[in-house]
Order: C-alpha cells, then sequence, then structure tokens
C-alpha cells in the first residue's frame, strides 16, 4: 500500500504538470476533475468519516464507484488541449489521431512543440490502461477483466492460471486501451513477430518503460523491436503441458 502512496503522489504532481498547456494552447481543469481521475486510476479509497459499529469495530472504508461512461478519459483530456483548432475523434485509433494532430500543426519529429506533445500523449496512454486495467499484478479482477477482454472462455479461476492465459495472448496494448472508445475488438496474434509487425506498420507504439506504469502494464509489455522467434502462443501452450505433465 505504501509503494502505491508514493507512486499515487509522484503522478499526482506529474499529472498537473502534464495538463499544463503548452505555449500554443490554453487549456486547464478544476483540480477536483483530476483527482477524480486520479482516485479511479489507483483505485484508492474515498474520505469520509466512518462512524463506528457497535462493539467498537468499524466500517469497511467504502470501494470507489465504476468510472462512468459520460467521464472523458485521460486521452479525450490531452486532446482537448489543442481544440478547437484539433477536433479530436474519439472513435479513431488514438495513435492515428495523434499523428494528425501532428500534421494539423505542422510538426516534424524534431519539432520542440511535437516532442512536447508526444510526452504529453504517452503519460495518457499510461495512465488510461492503468485506469482501465488496474495497476495491482495480484488483482483477480483485472485479470479477469483482461481475461474477458482478449476472448479467454472459460475465464480461469484463479490468479496464477489468469495471468498465464493473458500473458499467452499476443496483443497490441494501444488497441487494449482504445477499445473503450472505438469498441473494436482487439486483434489477437499468434507470435511475438507478427505483433511487432502490425505494431510498427501500423504506428500504434505503447510506451516501453515508463514512470506511471503499473504491475499489470509491465507484465503484458512485449518486444515490439527486437521481437523473439520462439515466443508464439502454440510454443507457450506446449511448455505449460510440459510443467504439467
Amino acid at each position: 500500500m505504501n509503494r502505491v502512496l508514493i507512486l499515487y503522489i509522484v503522478v499526482s504532481f506529474r499529472l498537473v504538470v502534464f495538463l499544463l498547456p503548452s505555449t500554443s494552447t490554453s487549456f486547464s481543469l478544476h483540480p477536483i476533475f483530476v483527482k477524480a481521475h486520479l482516485d479511479k486510476c489507483f483505485m484508492l479509497p474515498t474520505r469520509g468519516k466512518q462512524k463506528p459499529k457497535r462493539g467498537g469495530q468499524r466500517r469497511s472504508l467504502p470501494q470507489p464507484s465504476a468510472p462512468s461512461s459520460e467521464s472523458p478519459g485521460l486521452i479525450q483530456i490531452f486532446f482537448a488541449g489543442y481544440a478547437p483548432r484539433f477536433q479530436y475523434n474519439p472513435i479513431a485509433s488514438s495513435s492515428l489521431e495523434f499523428y494528425r494532430l501532428c500534421d494539423e500543426f505542422g510538426w516534424d519529429k524534431e519539432h520542440p512543440e511535437r516532442i512536447r506533445a508526444h510526452q504529453k500523449f504517452k503519460d495518457a496512454l499510461v495512465l488510461q490502461f492503468n485506469e482501465t486495467y488496474g495497476i495491482n499484478v495480484n488483482s483477480l479482477e483485472s485479470w479477469h477483466n483482461l481475461c474477458h477482454v482478449v476472448r479467454i472462455d472459460p475465464i480461469p479461476e484463479d490468479l496464477d492460471t489468469c495471468r498465464e492465459a493473458v500473458r499467452r495472448k499476443f496483443v497490441n496494448l494501444v488497441d487494449l486501451v482504445d477499445r473503450a472508445n472505438t469498441g473494436v475488438e482487439v486483434t489477437l496474434f499468434e507470435t511475438e513477430r507478427q505483433l511487432s509487425q502490425y505494431t510498427l506498420s501500423t504506428g500504434k507504439i505503447f510506451p516501453g518503460e515508463h514512470a506511471y506504469a503499473g504491475g499489470v502494464l509491465r507484465y503484458l509489455l512485449r518486444h515490439i523491436l527486437h521481437p523473439r522467434d520462439d515466443h508464439s502462443s502454440a510454443s507457450r501452450r506446449r511448455r505449460g503441458a510440459k510443467v504439467r505433465r
């Protein structure tokens, strides 16, 4: 819990920086709105007075409610900083929307404004993943959610089997994040090399090592630039079968 609180404090500070306007925009958010997104992302218990029960026992802290579908996500917040000149399409790929943003403002890869925007966009992607799928690698609820998204049926009951079942799936992480907005089912690949080819050809490149990455995200990172030939769904199943014997 202490590690989660430390990460929460660090992200709280960095997210304020993330939301500060750049030289070409004038965009700000109310601090309460920012805190609400951070609380959902890190699933911290809500504060409030708790009346003790009889016998000296206290009620357990209430769990945070599920995110509202009407509440804008962190990716939408990022793109809103460039309105009205740039009109974000929430049902399009967020990566492709970022490239369209660069075209709209005429930024090449070396432009300082593009570099700043790209860093903020990567922050938004990672934080949105954390908010959608959680950060606790030992959360069975997070892995059950991922099992559903990558179409594992039946969904395993225990934590280790869930994690391994998801780990056998090769899926683009940008597509995982975008799924809630686009409504498009994620594409599953047989090998890490196939996933790498898809990722590089579409430009849907998720940040690798990132300061905001939670445990679940780190568990799912792949070798996109240098894929390993022996990492396939079939080979993982064979290795698992040998272990079970």
